[in-house]
Parts: structure tokens; sequence; C-alpha cells
């Protein structure tokens, strides 16, 4: 949200099983429309993951970052 607020535009990326957590602390900051995508298993919620499963997930996720980021999401 910090990067949102200087300007930058920015999404979070949280996992599904972190998503009411996400929510609160958008809605406490101000920025209850703040977007997040989520993901969800077999990549487990507290992100201790392989170097491949990082490459895995960047390779899944870029997509939806730069659809989110310009709007076609």
């Amino acid at each position: 949200m910090e990067l949102e607020w200087a300007g930058v535009p920015s999404i979070a990326i949280v996992h599904e099983e972190m998503r009411g957590s996400a929510q609160a602390i958008a809605r406490v900051s101000g920025c209850s429309d703040y977007g997040f995508l989520t993901v969800n298993y077999p990549w487990v919620p507290i992100a201790i993951w392989s170097k491949e499963e990082c490459l895995e997930l960047a390779e899944i996720m870029a997509p939806k970052v730069l659809a989110a980021l310009t709007g076609q999401a």
C-alpha cells in the first residue's frame, strides 16, 4: 500500500488463507478497495517455497499482475 500511496501502481499477492487478514489490513489503512491477488495450495500460506516453486508461481502470477495493474483484469 505504501507504493500505491507514493503513486506507484501496485497490487498485493496473498495466500487464500490470508485473504481475511489482507482485507482487514487494507480496511484499517484506509484502502478498503486496495486490490490483491490470491494464491492457493499447493503453495503453503507461510511462503516457505523452493526456488523452483517461486519461479513456477511467478510464471503463473505475472500475467495476472500485469492485467490487474493495466486494468485488464
